[in-house]
């Protein structure tokens, strides 16, 4: 792997590792269904900074659609600060999830979670690259994800992984438990099980579409990437890609909030990214909000299923635009995009560019063996 083209090389990797993940979920989901079995969460708690904290928003709407739980996504920072498990005092302590999707399993912020969590008795699920870390340890469920660390310095093939990862989990203990019909079930299987070759195909989908539109892609002053429901997180992920990658002014926005001010810094020659996903009002919303912009941006382009009628102007992707599943699909392009713009613009995605930040700020625990009574 060359360090230049190593985010594209992750990138290409996914495919390959969700269906891995996929071909073990019933090895991959046991151990959390068989706690379901035992207790009833009715409450879950996502806690991250970043990407964690944007996979965390995304999977809180799984967490309540399937498990039936209360779900709240918390920065890692705020939760430590401000933020106690259970303030009203609502829910038994066993009834208590806290997830924390991880990739090395050192940051701070969820490791201290953990240890909180596990003092009061509260259950514990992780995802991370080193089963045996810091994070791991104070685990009750620990989901390690295949494959190697990323080299690029913009992380891909985690967040996917980490998704799924989670939602399968979810899934599995929702059917198990009796929480979602066999229909519900099915469905949610048969989209995973496309999934693979849909992030195979749309990455090939985003390289062909930004060697057509390179020009005006390069050429946009700014970007604004708009979502609704659980892609706005995907959105969320998308911006903090861009500004990893290539660093040029993006803004990522729920499809309402983008109404309430955002716009005003709108100009022609950006470039809107529309998250059409699963049917229904918001997105119908959003493609009248495409067109209503029009007067005041020439790109604005639709992310659209190639299963929908083409838009005048639309990245389509292949994707199953089911809910939740189509969240992992639909980071793909973005993910593609912040890798094309930077190596347009001769940016070495393997250098890191603020390495001092980490000895002045430490966000992470050094050492993953580290003794955990410090804590």
């Amino acid at each position: 792997m060359s360090l230049r083209t190593a985010m594209m090389d992750e990138i290409m990797e996914q495919g390959e590792l969700l269906q891995e993940i996929f071909e073990n979920r019933k090895e991959i989901t046991k151990k959390f269904v068989k706690l379901c079995k035992e207790q009833q969460f009715k409450k879950i708690y996502f806690v991250g900074n970043g990407s964690p904290y944007y996979a965390g928003y995304t999977l809180s709407f799984a967490a309540e659609k399937l498990m039936g739980a209360d779900a709240v996504a918390i920065p890692a920072g705020v939760f430590h600060n401000h933020c106690v498990f259970n303030r009203a005092k609502q829910y038994a302590n066993d009834e208590i999830l806290l997830v924390c999707p991880a990739e090395s399993g050192r940051s701070k912020g969820q490791v201290d979670a953990a240890h909180r969590a596990k003092e009061v008795g509260i259950k514990v699920m992780s995802t991370t690259l080193n089963p045996n870390g810091i994070l791991a340890g104070y685990s009750d469920i620990v989901l390690t994800k295949p494959g190697q660390h990323e080299q690029a310095m913009a992380a891909t093939k985690g967040q996917t992984m980490g998704i799924l990862l989670i939602f399968l989990n979810f899934l599995e203990a929702a059917y198990q438990t009796g929480k979602i019909t066999e229909e519900t079930y099915q469905m949610y299987l048969e989209g995973c099980k496309h999934l693979s070759v849909n992030v195979k195909k749309s990455i090939q989908d985003t390289c062909n579409w930004f060697w057509e539109n390179k020009s005006r892609v390069m050429g946009a002053g700014k970007y604004f990437l708009i979502g609704y429901g659980a892609n706005y997180g995907t959105v969320q992920e998308a911006g903090l890609k861009f500004l990893e990658c290539h660093g040029k002014p993006t803004y990522a926005l729920e499809l309402e909030e983008s109404l309430h001010g955002p716009f005003r810094a709108l100009h022609k020659d950006d470039m809107v990214f529309f998250v059409a996903a699963e049917k229904g009002n918001e997105r119908n919303r959003m493609e009248a909000l495409a067109e209503a912009i029009e007067p005041y941006c020439k790109h604005r382009i639709i992310i659209q299923s190639t299963k929908e009628l083409a838009q005048a102007d639309s990245l389509r992707i292949h994707s199953s635009d089911l809910e939740l599943i189509n969240t992992m699909e639909y980071l793909i392009p973005f993910q593609v995009l912040s890798f094309l713009i930077a190596d347009e613009m001769g940016i070495d995605l393997s250098i890191p560019l603020v390495a001092s930040l980490d000895d002045a700020m430490s966000p992470a625990y050094e050492d993953e063996n580290e003794n955990r009574e410090k804590l």
